[in-house]
């Protein structure tokens, strides 16, 4: 009963999947972000794997080897975007990571500080 158990847990676990950075900061003036975003996966336990970026099927790529995958995407946008692992067979969305981005006003003061040296 145990070893079955087991059995069924390994079938239907995720593969791995690791997209960095996942976070692009970008100043107020800003109009885009640009990411150079990498992305890991291993298709273990599926045979086929899918790899979609909303809003840019450009990059929408569909891979079948074994091991560690890795691509490496060059993109410039203005608002969140997800990176998704999908199964062509049953167009489910195995794995996904949303990219966010976060924007960065810096201060146009300081503070000053006095020391009171005297005599």
């Amino acid at each position: 009963m145990i070893s079955s158990i087991n059995s069924f847990a390994k079938s239907t676990e995720k593969p791995f999947f690791k997209v960095s950075p996942t976070v692009c900061i970008t100043e107020a003036k800003q109009a885009l972000c640009e990411l150079n975003i990498q992305v890991s996966f291993i298709l273990a336990p599926f045979k086929e794997l899918c790899l979609e970026i909303s809003n840019r099927p450009q990059y929408t790529q569909c891979y079948a080897q074994s091991g560690l995958i890795e691509e490496r995407f060059k993109i410039n946008t203005n608002q969140s975007l997800k990176v998704q692992l999908i199964d062509p067979l049953t167009n489910l969305i195995i794995k996904e990571q949303e990219l966010s981005i976060a924007s960065y006003e810096a201060k146009d003061y300081r503070i000053k500080r006095r020391f009171g040296w005297s005599l």
